[in-house]
């Protein structure tokens, strides 16, 4: 059975992982987390409780913990032995972002040139996790290797929240970065054993930009979605109609995001978009990202504008928000817009009051977190949707909430393509049909 090392932390190191354990492969994690002793961050891991909530990585890990194919490596010395005769080594650190898209998290880097720079490694080193374009042929400078060389290797994730496990085992697209025509014959066994449907060669610059234009397109065609729909909203018409003809064109493709809804959130698009703004702007072709990273912080504020309106004020009014995480299903707060919008309202003076039953727990400063909905929204002025999570698309999950005010903002889009419905007698309103 092969044997490879991982130096990582979070989601991104769970999934490969569970990922490379159901491939046959006996996992050796070293777990560099920030602030955590290394055999707590491994337990916590290795019972997938940092993962925020993916499916199936409990039970996989548990699994491959008990029958040995997960095995902790918790020093510098383990670390080097492990080295001599792992197949692979791979960095698998979510890379973590200020809520501007800035990276602050310097362990992707480091743990690249420590695996790099140690000479008694046996075999190349893959980095999965998100990368600046240019950081590997650095890396490789730094490690004195030659600009060719097959011992770095470069699989940006493509990895969903909520479906990361079969994203990993069954990938439609693979992205292989490496310089040399030739990768290791490791690195070809785990891609064999991926059978991904479409295997893209290129060099580590090449698959680090795809990585940064595959985001910074996602976030405009959001944000693409979010300004025509407003647009269309001020002229009387129905966004979702207008998008629904835009979509229809066969040079559209038919799955790109092209919904109105929600600001996009989530440190991926936001570091993307950055990445590409400062790479371009020394050769002035910066405008482009610069104006889809600003457009979105314009939409991201709408709400505010909604409730001010509705309420005729938010100032001494209770605003409920019903979920905080960023996505349906996950329970990462990780660059949360409900959260920013809970602090613009409480700076403009409201009492803002928040339930979402699987959301990680956190210092939430002056938002009162409650544990059920009826209580969040007991006086409630406005609930405000910002997530469908599955427990709120049951019709009775709003039987038991009196509101003092029975309005709905719904930030997901409209009504109509909701997956949560509209109590009775409540009123339901959107940013773009109010």
């Amino acid at each position: 059975m092969p044997d490879v090392l991982l130096v990582g932390d979070w989601h991104l190191a769970s999934v490969t992982a569970a990922g490379l354990t159901q491939l046959g492969y006996t996992v050796h994690l070293r777990p560099d987390a920030i602030e955590t002793p290394d055999p707590a961050a491994f337990d916590a891991l290795a019972r997938g409780q940092r993962c925020g909530h993916e499916p199936e990585i409990a039970e996989i890990l548990t699994a491959a913990r008990k029958n040995g194919t997960l095995r902790p490596v918790l020093d510098e010395a383990q670390t080097a032995q492990i080295l001599r005769h792992a197949d692979m080594s791979f960095v698998v650190h979510d890379t973590g972002t200020a809520a501007d898209g800035c990276v602050t998290d310097s362990r992707p880097l480091s743990a690249l040139h420590r695996l790099l720079a140690n000479h008694q490694r046996h075999g190349p080193v893959v980095v999965a996790s998100q990368l600046r374009a240019g950081t590997c042929d650095v890396a490789l400078t730094t490690a004195g290797l030659p600009a060719d060389s097959p011992d770095l290797i470069h699989i940006p994730e493509n990895l969903r929240l909520g479906r990361a496990v079969t994203d990993f085992l069954h990938p439609i697209r693979t992205v292989v970065g490496c310089n040399s025509p030739h990768p290791p014959q490791a690195v070809r066994d785990v891609l064999d054993r991926l059978g991904s449907r479409n295997e893209l060669h290129m060099r580590l610059v090449e698959a680090e930009l795809v990585k940064h234009g595959t985001n910074a397109y996602l976030a405009l065609c959001i944000t693409l979605a979010n300004e025509l729909g407003a647009v269309a909203g001020h002229l009387g018409a129905d966004p979702l109609t207008v998008l629904d003809g835009v979509r229809a064109d066969e040079r559209v493709a038919a799955r790109a995001p092209l919904r109105p809804g929600e600001a996009y959130a989530g440190a991926t698009l936001h570091r993307d978009v950055r990445a590409l703004m400062e790479h371009g702007e020394p050769i002035g072709r910066d405008g482009l990202f610069r104006a889809v990273a600003q457009a979105n912080a314009v939409h991201a504020l709408a709400p505010l504008a909604a409730l001010d309106k509705h309420l005729e004020g938010v100032a001494g009014r209770t605003v409920c928000l019903l979920g905080l995480t960023y996505k349906p299903g996950v329970s990462t707060l990780r660059d949360s817009a409900a959260l920013r919008l809970a602090d613009e309202l409480h700076a403009q003076g409201a009492r803002v009051t928040a339930y979402d039953p699987i959301a990680e727990a956190a210092d939430l400063h002056d938002l009162h977190r409650c544990t059920t909905f009826t209580e969040a929204a007991a006086d409630a002025d406005c609930v405000v949707l910002t997530v469908e999570h599955p427990a709120f698309t049951q019709p009775a999950f709003f039987k038991s909430a009196t509101p003092r005010n029975t309005l709905l903002l719904r930030l997901t889009g409209a009504e109509r393509r909701s997956r949560v419905p509209t109590p009775n007698g409540w009123k339901s309103v959107d940013l773009w049909n109010h």
